[in-house]
């Protein structure tokens, strides 16, 4: 089976849809969402009903969704992503804001886990060092965890005792999923990559072949900014769209 893997949205409408189409053309059959539907950007409303109404393997609540449940969460949000998270309240309907609400933390399948931080700390926490993956090697189960949260696109590759990072600057890189690693992969993020590269980033994991690929798609950035400007938006959420910020 052909999955799509992809995370961080951030109510990018125009990524999304962008991200979804070449999923279909790439065949998936069903996805799997590492969390944050909204934030930052002008479409919360349908970008959640858009990834909920998906055959999902799995989505998971990211730390913005997660301001429904915990309201002090906000407060460790920078300036720019409390005004964004005010006009997100505005613009959901109260029926989606239930829906995030119920999102779990985490999901476990059969060979995968999914969760937006860490296993240890499924909301909150960035994973980024070989020595997380040796901390939570014991906290998950299956040969890949997928996570988001960071918005780079990443992978690690190891076992109990040993671990590499590497980064995925390509446009289109396939990996080989060793039988005798485990993973943790990130596919970046959909509606506001922060790798200097506009391009919505997202990936294929196909079960069948035990390979994931990774993808890059360019969307109309354009027309997310001035729905930004419309609602106005913080001027640094608007331009670091068009640099990969």
């Amino acid at each position: 089976m052909k999955i799509g893997v992809f995370s961080d949205v951030h109510s990018n409408l125009e990524a999304l849809n962008a991200c979804l189409n070449r999923l279909q053309k790439e065949q998936v059959e069903a996805y799997i969402y590492c969390g944050d539907l909204i934030g930052y950007g002008p479409d919360p409303e349908e970008c959640v009903q858009r990834i909920l109404a998906l055959p999902l393997k799995g989505c998971v609540m990211g730390n913005h969704d997660a301001v429904f449940v915990e309201p002090g969460l906000a407060a460790f949000f920078n300036y720019d992503a409390q005004i964004a998270l005010e006009k997100t309240k505005s613009l959901l309907s109260e029926a989606s804001i239930q829906a995030l609400r119920r999102l779990p933390q985490r999901v476990q399948g059969d060979d995968f886990c999914v969760v937006h931080g860490t296993p240890f700390d499924p909301v909150k926490e960035y994973f980024s060092s070989c020595l997380q993956f040796r901390f939570n090697y014991n906290l998950w189960k299956g040969q890949i965890c997928f996570v988001g949260h960071t918005h780079l696109t990443f992978f690690m590759e190891g076992g109990e005792n040993n671990c590499t990072v590497f980064l995925v600057p390509e446009q289109d890189r396939t990996i080989s999923l060793k039988p005798q690693s485990r993973y943790i992969i990130n596919p970046g993020s959909v509606g506001k990559p922060r790798d200097n590269n506009a391009q919505a980033s997202f990936g294929v994991w196909d079960t069948q072949a035990h390979t994931f690929r990774f993808l890059r798609e360019p969307y109309d950035v354009k027309t997310t900014q001035e729905k930004m400007r419309r609602y106005k938006f913080p001027g640094f959420l608007i331009d670091s769209l068009s640099i990969g910020l």
